[in-house]
């Protein structure tokens, strides 16, 4: 799925980068898994604490085609697991709580990555996100993956693996400290895809743009993997350009109600991807608050879905 970005957006036309994410535009695309979006790629420099769990072994990979328009990125992915903490190291916090450290994090899910770049669907400037703040994590997910390399890696496919590790351990820190989800995910560097994607089978994919390999873009992927955008119901709760499920809603309201200025007061949605807080391009990410209310409404549209 393509990401794209919020502002000046028209809702006929947008599509939120999902799993398998590329820059081209307003056309849907269709990547392995049966994923369509589109997003429009962009620049993402990763902030904050660096992740502290490590991702998986050696083995693995998701394979199958997807396919992405230019600047985007397809892919799937199921899951991984990782702590983080502010500078580097996850700090424990009363009661032995993980501690939750400043920084962003990457959606990655169906079929769609987030960039920076012109498009449908941004969170737009001037948003203040309204996500938790308290260091306590609250959550318990376990999100774990496993990165496929190969057995000899020249120095550009071992310079990816470790971008993508440290997006991948990044944006799993978040969903384990924010949600409470089980997945594991096998993810895999290959060149051809252009941006990144994530499908519900738990594969993920990373293609060689490293501007995507980015824990925005990560988190963004891994909703797909959990189901945004790719439940088989997902359809169902698509109404008008809204996502009609009353979990979501309620979660938009609670993050709404701390912020002076919401970015939107409902739950929009198309195909593949939701708004706002599904991190369909990396600029949407303000703050870790951001990051934060990401996870929630990941948890509250999974709720919707029965996930």
């Amino acid at each position: 799925m393509r990401r794209l970005p919020f502002s000046s957006f028209s809702f006929s036309g947008l599509m939120l980068f999902a799993a398998a994410c590329s820059s081209s535009t307003d056309e849907p695309l269709t990547a392995s898994g049966g994923m369509t979006g589109h997003d429009a790629g962009g620049a993402a420099t990763s902030a904050g604490g660096a992740p502290v769990a490590a991702g998986g072994g050696a083995s693995g990979g998701a394979s199958g085609g997807s396919t992405s328009s230019a600047g985007g990125y397809a892919g799937s992915a199921s899951g991984a697991s990782g702590a983080f903490g502010g500078g580097g190291a996850a700090a424990l916090a009363g009661g032995g709580a993980r501690a939750v450290g400043g920084g962003g994090a990457s959606a990655m899910g169906g079929r769609s990555a987030m960039g920076g770049g012109s498009g449908a669907h941004s969170a737009g400037t001037g948003g203040a996100s309204g996500g938790a703040t308290s260091t306590a994590c609250p959550g318990s997910g376990h999100i774990t993956y496993t990165l496929a390399k190969s057995a000899s890696p020249t120095a550009t496919e071992q310079a990816a693996y470790d971008k993508i590790k440290t997006a991948m351990d990044k944006a799993i820190s978040y969903y384990d400290c924010y949600t409470s989800i089980t997945k594991s995910l096998n993810v895999s560097y290959v060149p051809s895809v252009e941006t990144a994607d994530g499908n519900a089978n738990g594969s993920m994919r990373f293609g060689m743009n490293t501007t995507y390999m980015d824990y925005r873009t990560a988190m963004h992927e891994i909703g797909h993997t959990v189901g945004i955008g790719q439940a088989s119901n997902w359809g169902s709760f698509l109404s008008g350009g809204l996502f009609t499920g009353s979990h979501a809603a309620a979660q938009l309201k609670a993050i709404n109600a701390k912020l002076a200025t919401p970015l939107y007061t409902e739950v929009h949605a198309d195909t593949q991807h939701f708004w706002p807080y599904g991190i369909n391009q990396q600029s949407e990410v303000k703050s870790e608050a951001d990051l934060i209310a990401h996870c929630q409404m990941v948890v509250a549209i999974r709720e919707d879905l029965g996930l």
